[in-house]
């Protein structure tokens, strides 16, 4: 692939390298802002970000399909990123799209053949997770039960990748066999899955015993959501109740849209929880080490989660060290106000609490946002920022839309918005630099991941768009499309992480990556999906700026052991194996 550079890898430990130094932080540039950033900037002017749209160019333009989110991950284990594209099948030709990269960055549809197109499903969000850790990536597809007349019902399904079995890239429906299936949930043992309405699903290591767990998310406001551990031996338990998880007591209405968000709030090797709901306040779910969770969003004393009470409706959140202070920071994209910016105090007060900083940060954009993605897409050092729009959800469904009864009643976007790209200036302030960027995007957005596709080392954008349809027949005034930005570059220096987990999970989920750089310090952790059911690049880019060197990579497995490596070479990709104890 063009552009890959050197991939070095490593499997032993190191020492490390101590303390990075950092340099004063540039003036503030926003009037009454008071947020500091942490770490080195350029001096210099910063260069634009641009992108140009190669979706039909590539081959996954798909010109009125109606696509959630991408889901980026090399299924097929030949060293470049492919693309599963979840669908709402709700007419002919709308079936999930599996796009196989051909080492060039094009791409070819070839789920049918893959045994992953799923036909007659309606598919909100999928995941690559490798649930066995045999070094292959299975897929997890969250899907909505018939809403019109179907031919059959379609459950959240799992995959299994056959690659290491067979040789084959192909996967086999594994959804019954593994019990993927709510405890005494009579229609999911009828139907052979959970059948319900979801809202997303994620995968991370909760219980630390090595394999990937799953959450899944509700959309239907009376409806709990589902916890379930990953036994090993390609089976689950629904462990809901017995871990602490559930929300439907807690809240007027659980309306849970997008990625459940796993991240370690506290740093305490144990990864936490948020849930995040429409029409109500979101869940920040502590994990406490012994296979349960204590809620702690409305805790008046740390650790606490008080400025997620927001109600605002959040499909999913987008998490990053903003700031660069190594702890992470949530952004919640929000259909019905301005997007938030919560940042984490935990470096700087030395216990969990959070801070609301969306009025002086400047990241409050409000164009009805659906989905965002996170990257450093102009490799300066400082996590940038870019959110799908839909406008806001001010249409009843019923009035567009015919054969809905009179008692289910919601409300959608109709008209098509423009999307918002900042920049994280460096200093507590973001930057609209969306006008001549060329990712406006103007359509009714869900779903954006970011990704490297050309392997230039600069972040691209995949955004999914929304067409609606009612039996079998568009109905959405203007047709949507995907959208593949691929992002023009600059002279930036840059560097790639990927993980490899052996005591810890093959997919290294759940790890935290501090790659130092003279003046300026960068954290990463690794996640399996975030903001409307999107999963991004899982081989992290960190932009260098004009700095020529990298000190040292740190990395903090889920198992709990930590690595370093010592000055890798800038401009390629890092393999870091997990060493053994």
């Amino acid at each position: 692939m063009r552009g890959l550079g050197r991939v070095l890898r490593f499997w032993g430990g190191g020492r490390p390298d101590g303390a990075g130094r950092r340099r004063l932080p540039r003036a503030l540039a926003a009037a009454g802002a008071c947020l500091v950033l942490t770490g080195g900037a350029d001096a210099a002017q910063p260069p634009a970000i641009r992108f140009v749209d190669e979706a039909r160019k590539r081959g996954v333009e798909d010109l009125a399909v109606n696509s959630t989110g991408p889901t980026f991950g090399d299924y097929d284990g030949d060293g470049d990123l492919d693309l599963f594209v979840p669908v709402e099948d709700l007419a002919p030709g709308l079936a999930d799209r599996l796009y196989e990269n051909d080492g060039r960055g094009m791409f070819r549809d070839v789920a049918a053949e893959r045994g992953v197109q799923n036909p007659g499903s309606i598919n909100r969000g999928a995941v690559f997770c490798d649930f066995d850790n045999d070094g292959d990536l299975d897929l997890l597809a969250a899907n909505l039960p018939p809403g019109q007349p179907r031919e059959r019902h379609v459950p959240t399904t799992l995959f299994r990748n056959q690659l290491k079995e067979s040789g084959q890239a192909r996967f086999e429906n594994v959804t019954r066999a593994a019990k993927l299936m709510r405890a005494g949930n009579a229609n999911d043992e009828k139907i052979g899955g959970i059948g319900d309405t979801a809202g997303g699903v994620g995968c991370a290591d909760y219980d630390r015993d090595g394999d990937l767990d799953v959450f899944w998310k509700n959309a239907d406001p009376e409806i709990e959501n589902a916890l379930f551990r990953n036994e090993g031996n390609w089976t689950f338990t629904d462990v809901t109740a017995s871990a602490g998880v559930a929300v439907q007591a807690k809240l007027r209405e659980s309306n849970a849209q997008g990625s459940p968000n796993w991240t370690d709030v506290d740093q305490d090797g144990w990864i936490d929880l948020l849930v995040t709901n429409e029409g109500d306040s979101k869940v920040l779910l502590r994990n406490k080490g012994d296979g349960t969770f204590e809620d702690i969003t409305r805790g008046r004393r740390p650790p606490s989660g008080l400025p997620f009470l927001n109600p605002g409706n959040a499909e999913g959140a987008c998490i990053a060290d903003f700031d660069n202070d190594g702890d992470m920071d949530f952004y919640l994209p929000l259909a019905d106000q301005a997007n938030r910016l919560i940042l984490s105090r935990l470096k700087e007060k030395g216990t969990l609490t959070f801070e609301d900083v969306t009025l002086k940060s400047g990241a409050g954009d409000t164009g009805g946002a659906r989905g965002c993605a996170v990257a450093d897409f102009d490799n300066d050092g400082h996590v940038d920022l870019y959110v799908n729009n839909g406008g806001p959800s001010n249409t009843l469904i019923n009035d567009v839309i015919a054969g809905f009864p009179p008692f289910v009643q919601f409300y959608i976007a109709w008209e098509p918005a423009q999307n918002a790209l900042l920049r994280n200036n460096g200093d507590g302030t973001f930057s609209d630099v969306t006008r001549g960027s060329g990712a406006e995007g103007l359509g009714i957005g869900s779903g954006v991941g970011a990704a490297d596709v050309d392997g230039d080392g600069f972040v691209d954008l995949f955004v999914a768009n929304r067409t609606y349809y009612a039996e079998g027949k568009q109905v959405s005034p203007q047709p949507g499309q995907n959208r593949l930005y691929v992002n023009r570059g600059n002279r930036n220096n840059w560097i790639k992480v990927k993980l490899v987990g052996t005591r810890s999970n093959r997919n290294a989920y759940g790890a935290m990556i501090k790659v130092t750089a003279g003046d300026l310090v960068q954290y990463h952790e690794t996640q399996s999906a975030h903001g409307y059911n999107s999963t991004s690049d899982p081989v992290i880019t960190f932009g260098l700026g004009a700095r020529k060197a990298v000190d040292a990579i740190e990395v903090r497995w889920p198992s709990g052991s930590t690595q370093v490596v010592q000055a890798p070479k800038v401009r390629g990709v890092v393999e870091i194996v997990e060493a053994a104890p």
